[in-house]
């Protein structure tokens, strides 16, 4: 485990703050949606995001206000400008978005992948899932994977979060579910009822960063330069690692 020079934090927070004052920003998280990302524990809002942005608030001398929302409506949120900080995204899943934004550097990757129950096979060809039926939350997009939805190919079920995608999952209305593989392997892990749920295709393996409004450029800065010191110290795959999910290397 990297040693932390608390001698460098000193300067890093210095630096950061030079020339700039605290403000708060907004922070969009999907209600009810992906742990271990974001969840509540009791009425606080717990999980990676939140351990990240409380390290950043401590780096950047700023304050991080989370907003809940569902995914449609933190995407309409984003474009009026409701929103300053969108955490965990490619840029290609927002290329349609009238706001696209902007991007941090990127901080770790996420994998999007099929899921299905314990008799499914693994396939090699999105074409293998023809005619059957794929949940996928509400406003997620992903990408090349999409020219195989439609008539005569893959049906898509759109719900309001991975957790109600699951439950459908368990009591067979669905063949399939599109998740994430963080979010899987902390359902699969403390829910007995999906232990055996399994991959069985690789949708995407990509970069994530902060989607930052464009107006906030300097921001944008600080984050890079925090983001940086946290990925060098070890202490984003510290934060993964709390929640039992092992970070894919760059």
């Amino acid at each position: 485990m990297p040693r932390v020079n608390h001698c460098v934090v000193l300067i890093l927070c210095i630096v950061l703050s030079a020339g700039a004052e605290a403000a708060r920003y907004s922070v969009l998280v999907y209600h009810g949606a992906n742990p271990p990302y974001n969840y509540l524990d009791g009425r606080e809002q717990a999980g990676i995001f939140k351990d990240m942005f409380t390290r950043l608030g401590e780096l950047t001398g700023h304050e991080f206000e989370f907003v809940p929302l569902s995914v449609a409506r933190g995407h309409k949120s984003f474009e009026s400008g409701e929103i300053d900080i969108e955490p965990g995204v490619n840029p290609s899943w927002r290329k349609s978005s009238r706001v696209p934004g902007i991007y941090s550097i990127d901080y770790a990757f996420s994998r999007e992948v099929v899921l299905g129950r314990a008799e499914a096979r693994a396939y090699k060809q999105p074409e293998s899932f023809y005619g059957k039926v794929m949940g996928r939350v509400r406003g997620y997009r992903y990408g090349p994977f999409e020219r195989h939805f439609g008539t005569g190919k893959i049906a898509v079920y759109d719900n309001i979060s991975e957790r109600e995608l699951l439950v459908q999952l368990a009591h067979t209305r669905l063949d399939y579910i599109m998740i994430g593989d963080v979010t899987a392997a902390y359902y699969i892990a403390t829910t007995p009822a999906y232990r055996g749920f399994k991959e069985v295709y690789e949708i995407s393996k990509l970069p994530v960063a902060m989607r930052i409004q464009p107006k906030h450029a300097e921001l944008k800065r600080e984050l890079d330069q925090a983001l940086q010191f946290m990925m060098e110290q070890g202490e984003i795959s510290q934060i993964y690692h709390k929640y039992g999910i092992k970070m894919l290397p760059f």
